[in-house]
């Protein structure tokens, strides 16, 4: 394996940004939410921030009753063998990937912690497939 193949990826810090929900009473066992999901991936040559935007609807009264945001701070070891001529950083198709899912699932798990105690600690957050949530390389501006 040559230098050129070797990256890796360090999670440096994580934080909720935004974090609110309203206590829901009489939630029937057969009740259900949705959860509205988005990202948004900052990268910055070593550093990738990847937030995480979860929206929770009751369907029984179509009302949001829980939101969240989150950033999960990466960095990035071997970024300076993807560096294009104007100094942007080009990662390989799919690397992207893994931060988005490691920045999913850490939000999951402080949503629930946080959620102690509420209605929040029944409903998790659903596992989702990451790489929905990643532009391709056509799409992606890169800073």
């Amino acid at each position: 394996m040559s230098d050129r193949d070797v990256i890796g990826i360090r999670i440096k810090g994580f934080k909720f940004l935004a974090f609110a929900f309203k206590q829901q009473e009489n939630i029937d066992a057969k009740e259900s939410f949705n959860f509205e999901i988005a990202t948004n991936i900052e990268i910055n040559q070593s550093q990738l921030n990847v937030k995480v935007f979860v929206r929770v609807i009751r369907v029984s009264v179509n009302k949001e009753v829980a939101k969240a945001e989150t950033a999960t701070l990466f960095t990035v070891d071997g970024f300076e063998h993807f560096l294009s001529g104007d100094g942007n950083v080009k990662y390989p198709d799919g690397f992207l990937v893994t931060p988005v899912s490691l920045a999913i699932s850490t939000t999951r798990g402080a949503i629930l912690a946080k959620g102690a105690g509420s209605f929040l600690e029944n409903i998790p957050l659903p596992i989702v497939v990451p790489k929905t949530f990643v532009p391709s390389s056509d799409d992606r501006v890169e800073n």
